[in-house]
């Protein structure tokens, strides 16, 4: 049985007539399949995002204005670099560099742990994993920008890790610290970046090996400066902003956890039900078989293996604690496991890295399954009509409204309001946010009942959902303000009762 090298495979040198080629085609695809994803319509968080970010000032009730979003500031501050066009699509289209800078760093980093083999086998798993709608990958959402920063910060640590020179491996660390960093400043739990990074160190400072013990004690100061970086830059904000740390974490940390039990108290079922799809979907995409097939072979592994090898572990078992602790369970969960696999696969998939052909066979064959996996998501996703109902109600208001109506969507689906330019004056864009900020309702029907009263209400789901309205007291707020003029796409549609507005036709649907 052959055994796996004490020291990840040395860095290789892109060789432009071999792996650059094959690389710059993968990432050409890339482009193309991401290029058919611009023009669907934007999903709820993307709608959302973009209504919060075009909004955003100072001095606001949260920490983006008027609008309250349990996201970090480095992802609103993309989607505000996306909102500076009018294009609603920009931010698809900004997300193409992001999968770009994923499939580029895993071939780097697959190349460290398994030499120009590993490199093309976890290029291939990371293109195929970032493309797939079935991990709703088509989205520019806090998973896929951050997902991107986590797969930099690897490939950025083990290029440290395997620097020749001194200063080069100073470089790549405080690289590495500052991507690391970056990654939970886009999505809150991607942490993976300072896992590894914590890995190598602990790794060098334990082991008896004098050079290595000489890298972690480079590495170490270096990728904590880098890392207090974007920490800085976030202090920098919150002060110029009026917002403390105490507000940051208020809504961006505290919330997770008061949100996590509302959601377990009032709607179990249903994200046990999501969880088993998530494990469906995770299989079908040949994820989790990734996933799966790293255990398999890292139990046969010699304990000596590399630092590189031996933080896969870490990294995958962090990755499914912090899914199972995010409470609702929607497939772009899975694109937490999504660098992790990328390096098992660089390390199990090439054939001096796996110990026995049987498992070497095993890996290749779950990589083939997750590109196939990939094409089967895209086809169907390419040839299914696309349910967007938000952007044909979305469409309706915008032909029907005044220019200055307001508009409220109960309950959540802000898509609708970023296709209508309309603003909301109810704080709550999602419908977690209201259960857990507003249970009782009491601020929705004060702002229903108010001078501010929003000129249209969207109706996606039932009004008592979760039980929220059993006295039907917002049922018959409704009724006394508001009549329906119209139902789109079979959504009623309410507009306020002193109000009048020439009707554009219902759009098919």
């Amino acid at each position: 049985m052959a055994s796996m090298p004490a020291r990840d495979a040395e860095p290789a040198v892109l060789d432009l007539g071999t792996a650059g080629r094959p690389l710059a085609l993968l990432c050409s695809v890339v482009m193309v399949v991401r290029a058919t994803y611009v023009p669907r319509p934007l999903r709820n968080d993307e709608g959302g995002y973009l209504l919060v970010a075009r909004q955003w000032h100072t001095g606001g009730e949260f920490l983006y204005g008027d609008y309250f979003v349990d996201r970090p500031p480095l992802l609103m501050l993309i989607f505000r670099l996306a909102s500076l066009v009018e294009w609603d699509q920009a931010v698809r289209v900004l997300a193409i560099p992001f999968v770009l800078l994923f499939v580029l760093a895993g071939w780097r980093a697959g190349t460290l742990l398994g030499g120009p083999a590993g490199g093309r086998w976890a290029a291939v798993v990371a293109a195929s994993v970032m493309c797939s709608p079935w991990l709703a990958a088509e989205q520019a959402d806090g998973e896929l920008f951050g997902a991107a920063f986590v797969m930099a910060a690897i490939a950025l640590a083990l290029s440290a890790w395997h620097a020749d020179s001194g200063t080069g491996r100073l470089c790549w660390a405080g690289a590495a610290g500052v991507a690391a960093a970056a990654a939970p400043l886009v999505k809150q739990n991607l942490l993976e970046g300072l896992v590894l990074l914590a890995g190598l160190v602990l790794y060098g400072c334990w082991s008896h090996d004098g050079a290595a013990r000489h890298r972690a004690l480079r590495i170490a100061p270096a990728a904590l400066v880098g890392a207090l970086v974007p920490c800085a830059v976030a202090l920098v904000w919150l002060t110029a902003a009026r917002s403390g740390l105490s507000a940051a974490w208020r809504d961006l940390v505290a919330f997770r956890g008061a949100a996590f039990d509302t959601i377990w108290a009032s709607s179990p079922d249903a994200s046990i039900r999501r969880a088993w799809l998530l494990v469906g979907l995770g299989l079908v995409t040949g994820l989790l078989p990734v996933v799966l097939t790293w255990f398999l072979a890292a139990s046969r592994f010699p304990r000596h293996g590399s630092p590189g090898l031996r933080t896969i572990t870490a990294l995958l078992v962090f990755g499914v604690g912090a899914i199972v602790a995010g409470g609702s369970y929607w497939p772009p969960y899975l694109l937490q496991l999504a660098p992790a696999a990328v390096l098992a696969a660089g390390a199990v998939a090439p054939s001096v890295s796996v110990p026995g052909a049987w498992m070497r066979g095993c890996s290749r064959t779950v990589v083939a399954a997750a590109v196939l996996g990939t094409l089967a998501s895209g086809v169907v996703h390419a040839t299914v009509p696309q349910l967007s109902y938000s952007q044909r109600i979305g469409e309706w208001l915008a032909d029907s409204k005044a220019p200055s109506d307001t508009g409220l969507v109960a309950y959540g689906n802000a898509a609708v309001l970023e296709t209508a330019d309309m603003p909301s004056p109810y704080p709550h864009l999602w419908s977690v946010p209201m259960r857990t900020l507003d249970p009782e309702q009491t601020r929705l029907r004060a702002t229903l009942a108010g001078p501010g009263a929003p000129a249209w209400i969207v109706q996606v789901t039932g009004l008592n959902s979760w039980g929220i309205d059993d006295r039907s007291r917002l049922r018959d707020l409704l009724h006394q303000r508001y009549r329906i003029v119209a139902e789109i796409c079979g959504h009623p549609v309410w507009l306020r009762q002193d109000l009048t507005r020439a009707l554009a036709p219902p759009p098919p649907c």
